[in-house]
Order: structure tokens, then C-alpha cells, then sequence
């Protein structure tokens, strides 16, 4: 009989671990390094055998379920290309349900069936009893999971949804500590709805604050995509007047070049070049260097740079572009377009003169974008990227949203360095080449 007890204590722990694998698989399956379910299945495995030891020692300790969660957090760590915060934050988060149903449970059947005795058995002494309950549990925790499977992949986790979970985690696992003892030092019939209630408070606030995040970012959404689409309604104007420009030259080409003919014959060579300088200024706007071979981009590189002309910024480009790309032309005008526009602003309010310099590289399949430009703090740390300064957060601050926003598209990543008066904007994406059709 031992060896049964032993056994379902086993297969108990077996499906805790791997349900929790699968449940990290689901939630960060585009940040996996390597491995696969049989990997899960290994690490579930010895994860067993560490709680099978401490098993043997108690039945129930706190130290078993600390183990739990450091020994998953710091393997899945192996697995998954994210932060071990977030990986212990869902390691908790799944304890504290798991242990709170389980006591839900064990003072549920112990009101039915001997009171403060049974539910004393249960949690620290194998028995038969014990080896029922805990299978019912089990199954009924693979079909909570099964059930929950479809709602799991629908949920996008961000840094505040993690956060948030975390600190949940710890309200919740204060709450179970002392409800636990309650149970220990009183037991009766009404704690089987002190748990129950438990249960509904927690969720109803997971629940609540999920919500409540999810509409506020929706609403962040909402007004992203309304100054995006106002960003790339700009960039494609000041492009489509550049092209109305030269339309109007080229319609009046020959009345320009009759002008021309009368002050070459007539021997007035300075005027027709001043003549020449002036109708071609649209043409030059348009085309005076070609960095990408993109029209949009180039078009976007070289009104910034007249920009920097206007406000006499000293600037470098060194760009080199790769061709035939997955990079969608206003993605990287969406990129450049802010992270320019927000470093003219910077140097252009600067008491000395500043300067700015873009740089572009490809190496294999990852294009390095490179801005930076003269500040006047000389070192500040950032998390992500600076906050606007500007008082009317509702309408302005949009631009490292929606650049990190293009970035993330291409699995690329975003740095701000504060260093020597410099502030630089380091992207590295990650492109594929096209195949070109025949």
C-alpha cells in the first residue's frame, strides 16, 4: 500500500511541474531558446524528485513550496529569452492557486468527514483518504488547465501585466499564511467558505485589475495609432509636395528652357545659372543623395537633414541599407522620422552649437540604427526610454512608443544611453531578405 501512496504522491507532483511548464510554454513561446516537451518533461522530473524528498521530511512545509517556485523559476530561466522576475512571477502566482485549491478542497471534504482529525490527516499523513483526495484534485487541475488552455494564449503578457502579478502574488500568499494557521489553530465548518471566499476575492481582483490594464491599454492603442497614422500622414505629405514640385517643373519644362535659350543667346550666363539654381531646387530636395534606395526613407533622411540645416546642427549619415528586405518602408520611416525629429528638438534647444549623427549597418541578418546627438545632461540611466517633457502627456510622448512599436515587429530591441553629453538611440532589428520574384 505504501508503494500506491508513494506513487500518487509521484504523479501528483509530476503534473504540478508540468502543467506549469506547458503554461510557460504557452505564455512565452516566441521567447523560447531551445528545447522541447521533452525537455519539460525531464525538468518536471526532477522537479518531482526534489519535492519527493521533501515530502518525506513533511507532507506540507513552507520550505517545499519555496523550493517549488525558485527550482521552476531558475530552470525555465534555461528555456525562455526573458527576465527571471517574470518567470517567478507566474511561478507564484501558479503556486499560491494551486495550494490555495488544495486547502479549498481538504477543508471542504474534512467538513463532510471528521472535522479537525481529517483535515489534520490530509495535509501531513499518508492514508487512503489522503491518496483519493489528492488524485481528485489532480484531475480536476488538468481539466481547470484544458479548459483554460484557449483564454492562456490569448493573454499577452506586458512588464505592468507581470509586475502587477507578482505583487498579487505576495498579497495572496500573506492572505494563505494566515489563513492556513487559522485553519490549524480553529478549524469548523465555516472555513471551507473562508477559503471559497478567498478564492473569489483573489480572482475577482486578478480579474479586475487584468481588465482594467487591458482597457487602459486600449485606450493607449487607440490614441498610438491616431498619432501614428498623423506621423506618417506628414512624411507622406512633405513627400507627395516634393513630387507636386517637380510634376510643375516638369509641366513647365519647356517655357523654363525657353528662358534658357533667350539668356545663353543673348550671353547672360550668370543669370541663366541663377535660373537653373532655382528651378531646380525641387529635384535637388528630392534627390540630392540617395541613402537607402527606399523613396520614402531617403525622402524622410533628407528633410530631416534639411531641418538640421535650418537650425545650423552640425550632422554626419553613414548609412548602409540592406536591399530587397522584410522592413516595410514606413516602419523604418516611423523610426527615423521620430528618433530625428526628437533629436533636433534636443540639440536645436541647446544654448552652443550641437550635432547629430545617423548611423545605419548591416551585420548578417541584423540592421544596427544608431542616433545621436548632443544633450546637455551629461549621464542619466534609462529603463527603456526617456518620458516627454512636454506638460500635455495625453497628446505628446508618442514617439519611442511607436518606435518601439516598429521595433518589436522585427524581434529587435531599443537602448537609450545618456554618456559625455551624448544621447544615443541604439536599435538592433533582426531582418530576412526576400525572395525576388521572377
Amino acid at each position: 500500500m505504501s508503494i500506491l501512496f508513494e506513487s500518487i504522491e509521484i504523479v501528483a507532483s509530476f503534473i504540478e511541474f508540468f502543467i506549469l511548464y506547458k503554461i510557460y510554454n504557452i505564455l512565452f513561446h516566441e521567447q523560447r531558446r531551445n528545447g522541447n516537451v521533452k525537455v519539460d518533461i525531464i525538468l518536471a522530473m526532477l522537479g518531482t524528485g526534489i519535492i519527493e524528498i521533501c515530502n518525506h521530511i513533511s507532507l506540507f512545509s513552507y520550505y517545499a513550496m519555496l523550493i517549488f517556485v525558485i527550482y521552476v523559476s531558475i530552470t525555465v530561466i534555461i528555456l525562455y529569452r526573458t527576465k527571471y522576475i517574470f518567470l517567478f512571477s507566474i511561478a507564484s502566482f501558479y503556486l499560491l492557486c494551486l495550494s490555495c485549491f488544495d486547502f479549498l478542497v481538504f477543508t471542504l471534504v474534512s467538513n463532510f468527514y471528521g472535522g479537525y482529525e481529517t483535515f489534520v490527516k490530509l495535509v501531513s499523513a499518508k492514508c487512503i483518504l489522503r491518496m483519493i483526495i489528492v488524485f481528485s484534485i489532480k484531475f480536476l487541475w488538468v481539466l481547470a488547465y484544458l479548459l483554460l488552455k484557449k483564454f492562456l494564449y490569448s493573454i499577452s503578457l506586458k512588464k505592468n501585466y507581470m509586475y502587477t502579478i507578482l505583487v498579487a502574488s505576495c498579497m495572496g500568499f500573506l492572505g494563505f499564511l494566515f489563513l492556513v494557521n487559522q485553519t490549524f489553530k480553529a478549524f469548523n465548518y465555516t472555513m471551507t467558505e473562508v477559503w471559497a471566499a478567498f478564492l473569489v476575492f483573489f480572482a475577482l481582483i486578478i480579474f479586475a485589475t487584468y481588465y482594467a490594464q487591458e482597457s487602459k491599454e486600449e485606450k493607449m492603442k487607440l490614441n498610438y495609432a491616431k498619432m501614428a497614422n498623423q506621423l506618417l500622414e506628414n512624411n507622406y505629405k512633405t513627400i507627395n509636395d516634393i513630387y507636386m514640385s517637380n510634376a510643375k517643373l516638369y509641366h513647365d519644362l519647356n517655357n523654363h528652357l525657353n528662358v534658357l535659350f533667350q539668356l545663353l543667346d543673348k550671353g547672360n550666363l550668370e543669370d541663366a545659372k541663377k535660373y537653373i539654381k532655382e528651378i531646380s531646387k525641387p529635384i535637388l530636395k528630392l534627390s540630392q543623395i540617395t541613402w537607402t534606395g527606399v523613396d520614402v526613407v531617403d525622402v524622410t533622411i533628407n528633410s530631416k537633414i534639411e531641418k538640421m540645416k535650418e537650425k545650423k546642427i552640425a550632422y554626419e549619415i553613414n548609412v548602409e541599407f540592406p536591399q530587397n528586405t522584410n522592413i516595410k518602408p514606413h516602419d523604418m520611416c516611423t523610426i527615423l522620422a521620430n528618433l530625428l525629429d526628437n533629436a533636433i528638438e534636443a540639440t536645436g534647444s541647446l544654448e552652443h552649437a550641437g550635432n547629430i549623427t545617423l548611423t545605419i549597418r548591416r551585420i548578417n541578418h541584423f540592421l544596427l540604427i544608431k542616433i545621436a546627438n548632443s544633450c546637455a545632461e551629461r549621464e542619466k540611466n534609462f529603463v527603456d526610454y526617456p518620458a516627454t517633457t512636454k506638460e500635455n502627456k495625453e497628446q505628446h510622448g508618442w514617439g519611442f512608443p511607436s518606435v518601439m512599436d516598429a521595433v518589436e515587429r522585427y524581434n529587435g530591441t531599443l537602448k537609450c544611453i545618456n554618456r559625455g553629453n551624448q544621447f544615443v538611440v541604439q536599435i538592433v532589428l533582426f531582418y530576412e531578405i526576400l525572395e525576388q520574384s521572377m
